[in-house]
């Protein structure tokens, strides 16, 4: 597992408009801007490294990324609406935490940087949320957790602290 200060160090050399906001033992909030086409997003992630690399299941541990500004729209008669490929944020729904992987794929895991990663995924994603807005159908691709599968991960949970 890569341990938060090499997150941290890779975040800054990389995406150097990304700041750390709040910063814990093990965890890291940080806070910038993308633009994948024509609109400036600001872009919240917060990670927190797990102890024990045997004890968890990826869809607990992945970073969670959240658009402030402006907040997502939501169009439900939209294809894949009201917003596409998102969890629920419990805490914030007019936040919800965007789904940028397959968790069941093995696409991410904590030995991943989210350098190399979180940031450019999240610019893909919103991308193809552009698209969407113009043309109501999604291209981004990706697979819809079922039912149970947000049941028995606790999709829908808010994300942990710090």
């Amino acid at each position: 597992m890569i341990d938060i200060d090499t997150q941290i160090a890779t975040m800054a050399m990389r995406w150097p408009d990304f700041r750390v906001q709040e910063r814990s033992d093990r965890g890291a909030v940080w806070v910038g801007s993308l633009q994948p086409q024509k609109t400036w997003y600001t872009v919240r992630i917060i990670y927190r490294v797990p102890r024990a690399p045997e004890a968890f299941r990826v869809i607990s541990v992945q970073p969670r990324v959240q658009i402030l500004d402006p907040v997502l729209e939501r169009h439900p008669s939209y294809e894949e609406g009201p917003i596409p490929h998102v969890y629920v944020n419990k805490d914030d729904p007019h936040l919800p935490n965007l789904c940028l992987f397959d968790p069941y794929n093995k696409e991410w895991t904590p030995e991943d940087l989210l350098a190399d990663t979180t940031v450019p995924w999240t610019a893909r994603y919103l991308y193809f949320y552009e698209g969407w807005l113009l043309t109501k159908k999604w291209k981004g691709g990706g697979r819809h957790a079922t039912r149970e599968e947000r049941l028995l991960d606790g999709s829908s949970k808010s994300i942990a602290a710090v």
